[in-house]
């Protein structure tokens, strides 16, 4: 099993929905969808939001890496409004150039060594939509981040 297929593996198994596409397919989803919050570098896409008591119903990010072996995206969330759209938005879409796919998480930590040395660094670990239960087994989704999340891997950035 290649590093792509153990990735959305690993991410459908907490939920989240993996969509493989070129440049001009995810050129087409910008131009049909709304988002909130926007921030994708590798489109000069950005678009920034405070969130508010309404909270924020559709973040857009690209990310640092994405880890194989869990799923997981990785995140540099120094940016605070970053951060509050990667963890109050309803729907989140990440964007993850394929290039920026990793087997380990010890391919990440010379970027974690970088980006945290300072006491300002912040990076977010995001494995799928957030889930917690109570003590009577009652699952709850949405609490400590978004409900729903969508990967949008580029296969050709």
């Amino acid at each position: 099993m290649n590093d792509l297929e153990r990735f959305i593996e690993k991410s459908e198994l907490v939920g989240s929905e993996n969509l493989v596409l070129s440049n001009d397919e995810f050129s087409m989803i910008l131009k049909k969808e709304r988002f909130d919050y926007v921030d994708v570098p590798s489109f000069n896409l950005k678009k920034d939001i405070r969130a508010g008591e309404e909270g924020i119903g559709t973040a857009l990010v690209e990310v640092d890496y994405g880890i194989a072996e869990t799923g997981t995206v990785v995140v540099d969330s120094c940016e605070e409004n970053k951060r509050l759209a990667t963890c109050l938005a309803e729907k989140l879409l990440v964007v993850m150039p394929l290039s920026k796919l990793v087997s380990t998480l010890n391919h990440v930590a010379d970027f974690l060594e970088e980006r945290t040395t300072d006491m300002g660094g912040y990076v977010a670990f995001i494995t799928g939509a957030s889930r917690t239960a109570d003590i009577e087994r009652v699952l709850t989704v949405g609490v400590h981040g978004p409900k729903e999340m969508t990967v949008y891997i580029l296969n050709d950035l």
